[in-house]
């Protein structure tokens, strides 16, 4: 789309006109796949590393060579949409789950008290615990999700709204609202808002204020930083064990993470974060493009025509 057109993640770790937290000094490229096997599921892996690992070794996960290489090949995340084993509303009010592999030594103490053992040597262990519960909102006209993240200290919740007609999501990360915004077929962008631009998850009066004020709305936003990008690729058309689903690229400071590491460490919080909110991204690409019944190019350019347009329907 020219009014929007897409980019890559910048690294600017250099650039004094950015903030220090958004100054980002790598990228970091994750996987989501479709994974078949007694049911259907989505994983995501900390980096390409770690996937074509998991593709090679014929999708085991629990064996001595992943304790060895620090989690490779192990995915870092494991997204269960309940509805689709128990065709039934669950009566907790979850929508999504996300559940986390974790790598530590035998010695430290569970990461959550309903961690589940998938491999263990003597010095280090993999377990795979509860991280994120999603659920669904509607306030009004408008529909989102609430990311419930746990932590030993306090759970961490991230709020996000829908705009209508089109898969746009507003959210705070942080300090900084942020989007999910359209930028092509199947390309999303996670762009961090101008201060001049509304965002849904702002008061009705502060949005009529930004919105009556604003100059160049496609122009702001053009030039606005990307924290991170994602790219759909769509599902075959026959069915296979293992599909790539999706790309996620994130900017990362150089602080918070290590160049070396390929598997489960060193993943920085809000890469993390970002990449749950991902995962529900491509969900509702996938559910779109089902329930369309249209193939992926004629699905995408619903939301196309809504591209060029990011404030209709921000009240």
């Amino acid at each position: 789309m020219g009014n929007t057109p897409s980019r890559h993640v910048r690294l600017n770790d250099e650039n004094p006109n950015v903030p220090p937290s958004l100054r980002f000094s790598r990228k970091r490229e994750m996987v989501v796949a479709t994974v078949f096997g007694k049911t259907r599921k989505y994983m995501c892996f900390s980096t390409q590393h770690s996937y074509e690992r998991f593709v090679n070794s014929s999708r085991k996960i629990n064996t001595e060579r992943n304790l060895a290489d620090d989690g490779l090949g192990v995915p870092i995340f494991e997204f269960e949409d309940p509805h689709a084993l128990n065709r039934v509303f669950s009566s907790d009010g979850v929508r999504f789950r996300v559940y986390k592999y974790v790598l530590q030594q035998t010695s430290d103490p569970l990461p959550h008290p309903n961690s589940v053992v998938v491999k263990q040597n003597k010095s280090k262990i993999i377990y795979k615990m509860p991280f994120c519960e999603i659920h669904e909102t509607a306030r009004g006209t408008r529909s989102g999700f609430e990311y419930v993240f746990y932590t030993p200290e306090m759970n961490f919740l991230v709020r996000s709204k829908k705009h209508h007609g089109n898969l746009n999501t507003d959210s705070r990360l942080g300090d900084w609202n942020v989007r999910w915004l359209g930028v092509s077929n199947g390309v999303y962008d996670l762009v961090v808002l101008p201060s001049s631009v509304p965002s849904l998850l702002e008061d009705k009066d502060i949005r009529k204020s930004k919105y009556a004020s604003r100059s160049n709305t496609r122009e702001t936003l053009s030039n606005a930083i990307v924290w991170a990008k994602l790219w759909d690729h769509g599902e075959p058309f026959l069915p296979k064990l293992t599909k790539k689903l999706a790309t996620i690229q994130i900017g990362e400071l150089s602080l918070e993470t290590d160049a070396a590491a390929y598997g489960l460490c060193a993943i920085p919080w809000y890469s993390q974060v970002i990449a749950c909110m991902a995962m529900v991204q491509v969900h509702m690409q996938q559910e779109q493009r089902r329930n369309n019944g249209r193939n992926r190019g004629n699905t995408m350019n619903f939301q196309s025509n809504n591209i060029g347009a990011p404030f209709n329907n921000i009240f």
